[in-house]
């Protein structure tokens, strides 16, 4: 119990140091070659609508990288449209230990959508580590984290497409 109070601190301690350390770079982005999803996989997310979203948005499927957090799996397994992470992917002090977590936070994506509308501290440190330039994620997450809040619910995958092809226009990205 104590344990799990100290993990929690440090991921919070993390997170705040990765929004502080990170110089925006929005600015860079003026069409979207890559693209990265994360999800929180517990709850209802059709994939396909994510590959939807990539294709609405021009994105090319194999420039496209979804990674879902499942939270009470004890072993998780990777398929062929997302691969996935859970508790035990981080050590202490938040220290990544899965190989295709470290991958997916160290690439720089053009845009990273952080499709998930409850706040876990497992999101939010990969959501905050992301190298992506540009990200996008619902007003119920800390703002700190995006670069572009939506205030759509996100079991409304056409509104939440539809809004994001308006602000990505305005924006001079698509």
């Amino acid at each position: 119990m104590i344990f799990k109070g100290l993990k929690r601190n440090a991921y919070k301690k993390s997170i705040e140091s990765y929004i502080k350390k990170r110089t925006p770079q929005a600015r860079q982005v003026r069409s979207i070659k890559s693209l990265a999803v994360l999800i929180d996989a517990s709850q209802s997310v059709n994939i396909l609508s994510v590959v939807k979203l990539a294709n609405e948005l021009g994105v090319k499927s194999d420039s496209l990288k979804v990674m879902g957090y499942k939270e009470d799996q004890k072993e998780i397994s990777d398929d062929k449209d997302a691969a996935y992470y859970n508790n035990k992917s981080f050590g202490v002090n938040a220290a990544i230990r899965s190989n295709s977590l470290q991958e997916f936070i160290n690439k720089e994506y053009d845009v990273l959508i952080n499709f998930y509308s409850e706040s876990k501290l497992e999101l939010d440190i990969v959501a905050a580590a992301s190298k992506a330039k540009f990200k996008v994620g619902f007003s119920e997450i800390d703002n700190r984290i995006n670069d572009l809040v939506i205030g759509s619910a996100n079991d409304n995958t056409n509104l939440f497409i539809s809004e994001l092809k308006k602000y990505f226009k305005i924006l001079q990205i698509i």
